[in-house]
């Protein structure tokens, strides 16, 4: 017996009009689909990943702020599983190449072609089903084996992969703070375009998952890091101990001034305090 969900679609286009026209144009529920949310930015869909398990994205490439390309990728980056389609006004060879890079699973141009969508849509539908057979499946001789425990009432394995993405996603750019702190340079854009998502929507997700904002997080990050560097230099030889502007470049800091006034702040004492002996003490 075929126990298969109805796969969830979301419908990404600027054009309000043309998202209506292909709401109503397709019989969605004898092909399995349900069409759970729209958006005409990349942007806002990226919203609406976050809220809600989504199987199937179509969406046109040419948008404002954040356009189609972009939005797959910041898509792909947060380790999505979800079918593609692209639908364009553009014939353009580039753009075909770079959408089958990101998986597109269909590229398809405007005006709309009722019955090359709704071969899409059995193919997909095919694909789907079968994917959640074999998850299905495998949970099952996991779960036999003791692998695995139960998924939360009304809890998909979409879902759940939904929710870990956002985990994952953070993870990213804290590694890429690990990694970066010392580049006075780093930034919540900066660390955003390597992640491939848009910076509102990193912003949002790193205060939810860490409960402190980029900014935050980078601060704490270099200035802890300058604490363990001041304190090795009042350990050191005096000859050998680097020069507050020096750690303060280190540590991603281009003005030795500002650098102090954080520190400070922080915790109590300047970072000239910190090489009269190594137990830090508050003024």
């Amino acid at each position: 017996m075929n126990t298969a969900p109805v796969a969830r679609v979301l419908i990404v286009d600027d054009e309000y009009y043309f998202r209506q026209l292909l709401i109503h144009l397709i019989d969605w529920t004898s092909a399995g689909f349900e069409v759970v949310a729209e958006a005409e930015e990349g942007s806002a869909a990226l919203k609406i990943m976050e809220e809600q398990a989504i199987d199937l994205i179509i969406t046109d490439i040419e948008m404002p702020n954040m356009n189609g390309l972009d939005f797959v990728k910041a898509v792909r980056a947060l380790d999505s599983a979800a079918k593609l389609i692209f639908i364009t006004s553009y014939d353009n060879f580039t753009y075909a190449q770079k959408a089958i890079s990101l998986g597109a699973d269909h590229y398809l141009l405007k005006p709309i072609d009722e019955e090359a969508v709704e071969q899409a849509l059995i193919t997909i539908r095919t694909q789907l089903t079968e994917k959640w057979e074999a998850e299905r499946y495998i949970n099952r001789l996991k779960k036999e084996a003791g692998y695995v425990q139960e998924p939360e009432a009304g809890q998909s394995t979409e879902e759940g992969r939904r929710q870990g993405s956002g985990k994952r996603l953070v993870r990213k750019a804290v590694d890429h703070v690990t990694a970066h702190y010392a580049d006075d340079s780093l930034s919540l854009q900066s660390t955003a375009s390597v992640l491939f998502v848009n910076p509102s929507y990193l912003s949002h997700m790193f205060k939810k998952e860490t409960s402190e904002s980029f900014v935050e997080y980078v601060t704490n990050v270099r200035l802890g890091k300058a604490m363990e560097l001041l304190r090795q230099g009042a350990a050191a030889d005096e000859s050998l101990a680097p020069k507050v502007a020096t750690i303060a470049h280190q540590v991603g800091y281009r003005d030795p001034f500002y650098f102090s006034k954080c520190f400070k702040k922080k915790y109590g004492i300047t970072p000239n305090k910190v090489y009269e002996g190594s137990n830090v003490e508050r003024e």
